[in-house]
């Protein structure tokens, strides 16, 4: 049975004490650097969410001031707004929505170097792997519209989002169509087809150009 006891159930309470002071003493400045660091870290953590959060709050009313401006017309306060998203809030998901605006208004223009510019900001700047490749695909969509397939085809070459290579196929598939190499247009539009579900609404389109080819 005695095997079973620990030291400490045979030492007197005065005894158990000392040896919390000792064990204290010994190990005393270690705990409290710990606890401290632990509070600088729970400290830090709140305060940069607090942050972020307030950076989010204030840039969703540039956004929606920015949309609102939009909605009366007024296409320079929605300019205005949108530049102030990317200069002041790059780091938000608003700021790269912004430069998707001023992207699509300058390709009305037929204004393309504006519109690349835009595009390029919002791979340099965003976070997100889906948002880079929308903005991917619409370089690739733009250089040929400017008549620079055989650049679409190469600005396709990374990829950081594989859930668009459905899209990614049918665009490059459009630039060889560009480059009138049909035999390359074609093998990227089966691809493609082999990619997107069957749901996918650009289907029928996608299967309307490989039928084209024929």
């Amino acid at each position: 049975m005695l095997g079973v006891f620990t030291l400490t159930e045979y030492m007197t309470e005065q005894e158990q004490v000392q040896q919390i002071k000792n064990w204290l003493k010994q190990y005393g400045l270690t705990i409290i650097a710990g606890i401290a660091i632990a509070l600088i870290i729970t400290s830090g953590w709140r305060y940069w969410q607090n942050y972020r959060n307030k950076i989010l709050t204030h840039a969703s009313g540039v956004y929606d001031e920015m949309l609102a401006a939009r909605a009366q017309g007024n296409s320079i306060g929605a300019i205005v707004q949108a530049k102030k998203l990317l200069k002041n809030y790059s780091n938000t998901p608003y700021s790269q929505m912004a430069a998707f605006m001023l992207a699509r208004d300058a390709v009305l223009k037929k204004d393309y170097p504006e519109a690349l510019n835009q595009l390029n900001w919002v791979i340099a700047h965003s976070k997100d792997k889906s948002m880079r490749e929308i903005a991917r695909l619409r370089i690739a969509r733009i250089l040929i519209a400017d008549n620079k397939p055989q650049d679409s085809i190469d600005s396709l070459k990374k990829i950081d989002d594989q859930n668009f290579i459905g899209l990614i196929l049918e665009i490059k598939g459009d630039a060889y169509l560009a480059l009138n190499d049909k035999t390359a247009a074609r093998t990227s539009y089966e691809q493609a087809l082999k990619e997107l579900p069957n749901g996918e609404v650009t289907r029928p389109i996608l299967q309307m150009k490989l039928d084209n080819l024929a």
